[in-house]
């Protein structure tokens, strides 16, 4: 026999029992829930009373169907991202605080006073871009500055613009209209309050594209206190170039380089110029730029060039042999003191110390017979000045040692006598050159010892 169980529906509105057997169930139905929203914060906290203030609202309950307003007045484009964010855009509204609300199935969460409208400074325009385009018009431009809002109007060179659309703050973008060839003041108006960039924009002639512009080209040695337009041999020198256009963005430019000494490493507006590890110096080295540009029709690129020159050097050989050489020709007693001190600084005063040491060596002394050797501790340091024991620090660029030996005779008395010991130079880079600054023989020994002037200083 067939047993049938009789099941009971447990009386809970959520609940729904399926009975044994072949029979089912079902709660009574009732109205939905609906949960009121809240809101937590909004960012940004203010904006222009012209409106258009892109928002994100915060808070917990949100629904699809929600409307916002802020300060009374109803926002647009709402979004309703997840039940914790609302996006949506600020309307219009008059300077001062207003309450943030958002409303769903009839209920309402208000922040009070969370939003704050403010009247903006009056627009400035920094940029154009592109800087030129067609008498025709039609050219879309995107303009960049401050203060910028819903609402703005573009004129260019007083022809209004089309499609105004702005993205930001700080950028908008529009259509130019016709106007007559020449360049054009750009001006935008927010409400009421303009901002202008002055011969902004260039029209001309349909189809014509202007040149790209080279504002710069500089090449300088990286290192400290270097002077303008140096470089050594072996030396890597930064090369810097400002490249600008029109109509084309540089990323679209094609730059080549070349140099008629050394190597570029490199593309772009920023390259390295490797000098070559030999070479008769000194001399010139030139780095050319060459900037083209794609235009349509059938010229199919336009270019321009630049060029930057330096001054390549061998410093510590140059610094060597101006050395070397004023200790040999000093080592001539027939040559003339103001002949010896020819490769001295005028502006040091070193000259005239070492003009009146060889006058009165040529008065005291012959010379008889000389040894000088090979430059050593030669180096270069920019305004590091140079150390000479007992000295101090000489001012200076450059810095040599040269061993000496002299045999001479004393006048008064006849007597040979051997002098010797290192003379410290000092150098200087002036007008493209190296040039001694001071020389200094602070150790040197006289045998046999004799009570007379100083040989040398």
């Amino acid at each position: 026999m067939t047993l049938r169980v009789l099941c009971v529906a447990a009386a809970l509105a959520a609940l729904a029992v399926t009975a044994c057997g072949d029979r089912t169930s079902s709660p009574p139905s009732g109205p939905s829930v609906i949960i009121a929203p809240t809101v937590t914060s909004i960012s940004p906290r203010e904006g222009a009373t012209l409106g258009g203030t892109p928002v994100t609202i915060s808070g917990a309950n949100f629904a699809q169907g929600a409307s916002v307003a802020i300060g009374g007045v109803a926002a647009t484009n709402v979004v309703v991202a997840s039940s914790t964010a609302i996006t949506a855009v600020t309307g219009a509204h008059a300077a001062g605080p207003g309450d943030v609300a958002v409303t769903q199935g009839g209920l309402t969460a208000t922040l009070p006073a969370a939003f704050t409208f403010i009247t903006l400074p009056p627009p400035t325009i920094t940029s154009i871009f592109p800087r030129a385009g067609s008498s025709a018009g039609g050219t879309t431009v995107t303009i960049t500055g401050t203060n910028f809002a819903p609402g703005a109007s573009v004129t260019i060179g007083g022809a209004a613009a089309t499609a105004v659309a702005v993205a930001s703050l700080t950028s908008l973008t529009a259509v130019t209209g016709p106007r007559a060839v020449g360049t054009a003041d750009v001006v935008v108006t927010v409400g009421g309050q303009t901002g202008s960039l002055a011969g902004g924009f260039t029209y001309v002639p349909p189809g014509q594209n202007l040149l790209p512009v080279i504002a710069s080209l500089t090449a300088q040695s990286a290192r400290p206190n270097a002077p303008a337009d140096f470089a050594d041999l072996s030396e890597e020198v930064p090369v810097k170039a400002v490249v600008s256009d029109a109509e084309t963005p540089v990323d679209r430019l094609t730059l080549e380089w070349s140099a008629d000494i050394g190597t570029v490493i490199g593309n772009g507006t920023s390259v390295v110029w490797r000098m070559p590890a030999s070479a008769s110096t000194p001399r010139s080295a030139t780095i050319t730029l060459k900037v083209i540009e794609p235009v349509g029709g059938s010229a199919g690129t336009q270019s321009v060039t630049a060029k930057a020159t330096i001054s390549l050097h061998d410093s510590i050989g140059e610094i060597s042999h101006v050395s070397r050489q004023f200790l040999l020709d000093f080592s001539d007693s027939s040559m003339p003191a103001s002949y010896v001190v020819r490769n001295f600084w005028d502006g040091c005063p070193g000259k005239q110390d070492e003009l009146a040491d060889v006058e009165a060596n040529r008065l005291h002394y012959t010379i008889l017979s000389s040894n000088i050797g090979q430059p050593y501790d030669v180096s270069v340091g920019f305004k590091a000045g140079c150390a000479v024991p007992g000295r101090g620090i000489r001012s200076g660029d450059g810095c040599a040692v040269v061993p000496c030996l002299w045999r001479d005779l004393y006048k008064p008395t006849g007597a040979i006598n051997t002098t010797s010991g290192p003379d410290y130079l000092t150098a200087v880079f002036r007008n493209n050159r190296w040039w001694l600054c001071a020389s200094d023989f602070p150790s040197g020994t006289t045998t046999p010892a004799r009570n007379a002037p100083a040989f040398i200083r």
